[in-house]
């Protein structure tokens, strides 16, 4: 078996890819989520939510599909795999993809099931207690929000460690030219 100081720059490409692939599936199915709450909300009338109210004619009862917390959840599990996979193996000319995985793991898989968990409310979700639905709490899709924080914390070593480690590089050059 190779060490990771061995593996050539191909080698690192591949492990890279394989943990970037897991991501974008992961990110891919937060997406389709995205567009199951559109459709929900074009059906709805307008309305996002319990909370919200009907701006339009309804065509069917908010949600006409279900958003479940476990697929959510289930898709930041599998984002936080694919930054564990990656992350190890990447390199300072590689690190662009890094940047925006953090991004991503912000945006999409923390702000997006922060909304996701106001939207499809649960009787067994946290309480609120300040609207007119107080039996439904804040649905369970927050959990994948909070299963990011690893993978930001673990990209964002890596990305301070790989600028370090080019710095030093660069003065280094510098050095030996001089």
């Amino acid at each position: 078996m190779t060490t990771r100081t061995a593996l050539t720059d191909a080698e690192l490409d591949s492990r890279v890819a394989r943990g970037k692939r897991v991501f974008m599936y992961a990110a891919f199915a937060m997406f389709l989520f995205f567009i199951l709450s559109l459709l929900n909300f074009v059906l709805a009338g307008g309305r996002m939510g319990l909370r919200d109210t009907a701006r339009w004619d309804e065509t069917a009862a908010w949600p006409f599909i279900p958003l479940p917390a476990f697929l959510v959840i289930a898709a930041g599990l599998a984002a936080v795999v694919g930054v564990f996979l990656a992350a190890p193996y990447f390199r300072h000319d590689t690190a662009d993809d890094l940047v925006l995985m953090g991004l991503v793991s912000i945006i999409l898989f923390g702000f997006m099931s922060l909304f996701f968990a106001g939207v499809y409310t649960s009787t067994s979700g946290i309480r609120m207690g300040f609207d007119s639905y107080p039996e439904q709490g804040v649905g369970w899709h927050w959990i994948a929000a909070v299963i990011q924080i690893p993978a930001v914390v673990v990209l964002a070593v890596r990305g301070s460690s790989l600028y370090r480690a080019h710095k030093r590089r660069k003065r280094d050059s510098h050095l030996e030219s001089a």
